[in-house]
């Protein structure tokens, strides 16, 4: 069975969404007192594209958002919120990230299920690597629940667990970690992620 696509290319709302993470991280970077060129040296990354970045004219994967929440001691969960509003808080689906990825040329649709505020982040994975990427890395924990498909996680070290459906693992956020599809099917996680 052939893998189904995940999104149908970018939309409108993409855009004004990335552009809202953009927002964050030059809040976050000015917050820490760091330049631009600080910020590049810090996740390898050129500070033209990062400028490119905080003013919304580019995109960034997964991977590179990873680079840039490690230098800013955030998770990617905390770049990927919306900025409350109101106590009581409904996101719709519109209110997904579709964000590009190297192996699947139409991006994995990524959502963030509650505000930054919040002392954990459940974000939602929809398709993912094919291959193995960077290790990420952050403050505070992580759980995974495979709602449906077969990923493989690899922590650094060489411990390697095989999850499906209904499964769920748990890690420290400072451990080096990272995870695959492993299979056609259609791959749904949700991760949630802790501040501390």
């Amino acid at each position: 069975m052939a893998r189904k696509p995940v999104a149908d290319g970018p939309r409108p709302e993409d855009d004004h969404l990335m552009r809202q993470v953009g927002v964050r991280i030059r809040a976050l970077r000015r917050a820490r007192k760091l330049t631009l060129q600080q910020l590049g040296e810090g996740s390898d990354l050129s500070h033209a594209f990062l400028s490119q970045l905080e003013r919304g004219l580019t995109t960034a994967s997964i991977t590179t958002l990873n680079r840039i929440a490690r230098t800013l001691d955030t998770t990617i969960s905390a770049l990927l919120a919306h900025p409350a509003e109101q106590e009581v808080d409904v996101l719709r689906e519109a209110d997904a990230i579709r964000v590009p990825r190297t192996d699947a040329p139409n991006g994995a649709v990524v959502r963030s299920l509650t505000r930054h505020d919040w002392p954990v982040q459940p974000i939602e994975y929809t398709g993912g690597p094919a291959e193995f990427e960077e290790y990420f890395q952050h403050p505070g924990h992580e759980l995974i629940y495979v709602v449906t498909g077969r990923i493989e996680l690899d922590f650094e070290g060489g411990r390697r667990e095989e999850l499906g459906p209904t499964e769920v693992v748990s890690y420290p956020g400072s451990l080096p970690h990272r995870w695959r599809v492993l299979d056609d099917s259609e791959v749904r996680l949700l991760l949630i992620v802790s501040r501390q």
